[in-house]
């Protein structure tokens, strides 16, 4: 339990401060956790970053996961539930780190690279996820024929980087839901 609340507020830290503006006596002091059980857990800064890139691959592929297997709603109806909860994620966090992933990707140190190959990795198996989900919306007759759902998963995942990263700096989570909707009519 304090291993998974060291880890929700150094998130949350890191975000808001940056990782090098934070301490591990922040974290302490944030938690309420002991400088001790926080060392029991992480032996120092970088692995604290290391499980927080890995909450938040947690949380969202077990969100990828549910679109997946949902094959019963529609595709497009699907894609904006996601985006509502990015959308969600970005206002509780007060439009801070947009994308968790590449907001700790450019703060990781080079002392860090295991936390570097963890987002890459994430990115290498969010396209493939993307393309089933696209897929899928094709075996329904819900896109159009002759798209190739490969690099349309591709192309999907960077403008909702964008989209995100957009939408942070406007203060305005209306711009995913937005890039979401066009390109789904591009995909009709």
């Amino acid at each position: 339990m304090n291993r998974t609340k060291a880890i929700e507020v150094a998130a949350q830290l890191f975000l808001r401060t940056g990782y090098s503006y934070v301490s591990m006596d922040e974290v302490v002091r944030v938690s309420g956790i002991s400088k001790s059980n926080i060392y029991y857990h992480f032996k120092n800064k970088e692995e604290l970053l290391q499980a927080v890139v890995q909450y938040w691959i947690a949380q969202y592929e077990s969100a990828l996961y549910l679109l997946l297997s949902q094959r019963e709603r529609g595709v497009e109806e699907r894609i904006y539930s996601f985006m509502a909860l990015l959308s969600t994620g970005i206002e509780d966090r007060n439009y801070e780190g947009s994308c968790p992933f590449i907001t700790l990707y450019m703060q990781t140190p080079a002392s860090a690279p295991e936390v570097k190959e963890s987002i890459s990795t994430f990115f290498r198996e969010l396209q493939p996820m993307v393309e089933k989900l696209f897929q899928q919306g094709l075996d329904r007759g819900e896109f159009r024929k002759g798209i190739d759902p490969g690099p349309a998963a591709s192309l999907f995942v960077a403008a909702l980087e964008g989209s995100l990263v957009l939408a942070e700096t406007a203060r305005d989570t209306g711009i995913i839901e937005q890039s979401a909707r066009t390109f789904c009519q591009m995909l009709r």
